[in-house]
């Protein structure tokens, strides 16, 4: 997204998404009996308020990062259909041009060490299935949260029996560095919650809505207006 967010702007939410990000195992202790509760103190600890404005070719910019928790069970429930516990995502509006952008990560996370776990891999085709590029997965340990993309991911245990666990990076260096600005995630991804639509762009241009109940969503806002 750094071709749609002003240098300045763009810079300082991938700060903190990277500060915020690799501190997040400080919830490990409170909720490290699962995933869930440990993701919901992840989004606790990535939301935040408004940023201050940055003034950009005439608009006045800002941006501020929500966490919601659905209820994520059921038959329409998220991992059940795509393999995922959840989804980040990043929406750009340009209020004066009236238009919004999207860009949309699907995740599966989980405890430990995720090296040797056969249903992972099950778990990250179903995401991919959905959209080329469009996964990734977290891997909580009291020493640090980690990241991967899912394509590579998948790339290699189709040639190894273990995934490489230096292939990790720390969570939040891989949604400031990789999926910010763009080297994971799918361009058009994005979780409606109002009315509980995931909307998927299609390779024919079009977009492909599946109603189904997110476990957990972060969404990262960006937003400029007309400087009077």
């Amino acid at each position: 997204m750094r071709d749609l967010i002003p240098g300045p702007l763009f810079d300082s939410l991938q700060q903190y998404l990277v500060n915020h990000g690799n501190h997040a195992e400080s919830g490990w202790e409170a909720g490290s009996a699962e995933e869930d509760t440990i993701t919901g103190h992840l989004g606790a600890e990535l939301q935040r308020d408004w940023s201050r404005s940055v003034r950009f070719d005439g608009e006045r910019w800002r941006w501020r990062v929500r966490y919601k928790k659905f209820r994520g069970r059921g038959p329409g429930a998220f991992e059940a259909i795509a393999g995922a516990d959840g989804i980040i995502q990043v929406e750009v509006t340009r209020s004066e041009a009236s238009v919004s952008y999207y860009k949309g990560v699907l995740f599966q996370a989980k405890k430990n060490d995720i090296r040797h776990d056969r249903r992972l891999i099950e778990q990250v085709q179903k995401m991919e299935d959905l959209a080329n590029g469009c996964s990734a997965v977290f891997e909580y340990r009291s020493d640090g949260y980690r990241a991967v993309a899912g394509r590579p991911f998948l790339e290699e245990l189709g040639t190894r029996a273990v995934f490489g666990r230096e292939r990790l990076q720390p969570l939040g260096s891989f949604l400031g560095t990789v999926f910010l600005p763009c080297d994971a995630g799918t361009r058009g991804l994005y979780y409606d919650g109002v009315r509980r639509l995931l909307l998927l762009p299609t390779e024919q241009g079009e977009v492909r809505a599946i109603r189904v109940e997110v476990g957990h969503r972060i969404a990262i806002e960006v937003e400029s207006r007309a400087l009077i």
